[in-house]
């Protein structure tokens, strides 16, 4: 077993069942061609495709092989493989709406991934985003205490190798080409966040935010390249 493999195999099924209807909302239904990175097992990737109707491609990378062979089932096409040493053989402009769930903090160059992905979206597409919020006030705790340690699953997942905040967030989609049109936050919705939010009569409410999500298009130049991010 690789040792990535090894990082991949303490996750339970389940972790790569999940149906992301969240991400599934958000998705246009007018379109055709659709890449969903980290498919997992595709399930999401299907739900779309039933969704934007007869005639939709679905093609999904996925880098854990069990959960690729499940996806294979459900998608058009699956690339088995890390994202950030595939070579994706289709065309520029290519797909029209591009999904990264909880994907970018899994790879050592998330800017570089996302501006490969931007190579293959078409000028008129949408960059469908999810990232782990390190503000969340469980890892601020954890930090406070002296205890970051990693865990199976979760904002600290120990295959995580990027940890970002809003802003940081933020940085890394225009920094890579990319415009925002839409943000919208997962909570913690637990009766102990429910209880410290009204106790600090709303200031603690934007620390229960685990997880955001961004709707991105292209941001467009006069150049033919990007400026360089070196």
């Amino acid at each position: 077993m690789k040792p990535d493999d090894a990082l991949h195999a303490v996750k339970a099924d389940p972790y790569y069942g999940v149906l992301r209807n969240d991400i599934l909302d958000l998705v246009p239904r007018t379109s055709r061609k659709l890449l969903d990175v980290g498919c997992a097992e595709g399930e999401t990737g299907a739900a779309a495709k039933l969704r934007c109707g007869p005639g939709a491609e679905v093609v999904g990378i996925e880098a854990h092989e069990p959960a690729a062979q499940i996806a294979r089932n459900r998608l058009d096409r699956v690339l088995m493989g890390d994202v950030e040493l595939l070579t994706l053989d289709v065309p520029d402009r290519y797909f029209d709406c591009i999904l990264c769930s909880d994907v970018l903090e899994h790879t050592k160059n998330p800017w570089a991934v996302l501006e490969s992905l931007r190579r293959v979206l078409s000028d008129d597409g949408v960059l469908i985003a999810s990232l782990p919020n390190l503000r969340h006030i469980v890892p601020i705790l954890k930090i406070v205490a002296d205890r970051f340690e990693y865990e199976p699953s979760g904002i600290l997942d120990r295959t995580h190798l990027r940890f970002f905040t809003q802003h940081t967030m933020r940085k890394l989609l225009a920094d890579s080409g990319f415009r925002i049109k839409r943000v919208s936050a997962n909570r913690s919705k637990s009766w102990k966040f429910t209880l410290l939010n009204i106790l600090s009569l709303g200031l603690l409410r934007p620390f229960s935010v685990y997880q955001y999500v961004f709707v991105c298009t292209k941001k467009h130049y006069h150049s033919q390249h990007p400026p360089s991010l070196s």
